[in-house]
């Protein structure tokens, strides 16, 4: 008699699976134009801390040039990548993926999910609001999530 409670586990289990339910991902309505139009910008810079970059960036990025940012920003650590349109939207998807988790999917890494929250919450609206109407001497779209404190602890 007891077999008969494992087998109806067992079958919503496969059931789950096969169908793809309990393990999607949790995306914003808006992610898709957003990958579509982050395809069409050439390149955007981030400004973040190291940290952070290493924390959230997916593995196809691992060797990806990063620079120290300009001036006091990167005295305080900052550093500065710049990715192109393709770059953007494969670290938006991986952002997507640790930040919006489906049921079942967010168990590994709190602090991870937390930091790729915090990067899609603001990369999201600034690709939004980039225009691809841009004139040659128009500086590239930038991305500043600096997390750095601008005058030391006590």
């Amino acid at each position: 008699m007891r077999a008969r409670p494992a087998l109806a586990v067992l079958a919503l289990a496969a059931a789950l699976t096969l169908t793809g339910c309990g393990i999607d991902t949790q995306s914003p309505p808006q992610h898709d134009a957003r990958l579509k139009k982050a395809a069409g910008i050439g390149s955007m810079d981030l400004v973040l801390t190291k940290g952070l970059w290493n924390t959230t960036r997916p593995a196809s990025l691992d060797d990806h040039k990063t620079r120290p940012a300009d001036g006091e920003r990167g005295t305080r650590g900052l550093i500065r990548i710049t990715l192109s349109g393709t770059e953007l939207g494969t670290y938006l998807t991986e952002l997507d993926t640790d930040a919006h988790c489906g049921w079942g999917t967010c168990y590994a890494d709190t602090n991870e999910a937390a930091a790729a929250r915090r990067v899609y919450d603001t990369l999201a609206p600034a690709i939004d609001r980039v225009s691809n109407v841009r004139a040659a001497g128009d500086p590239e779209p930038e991305v500043v999530i600096d997390d750095t404190l601008a005058t030391p602890a006590p």
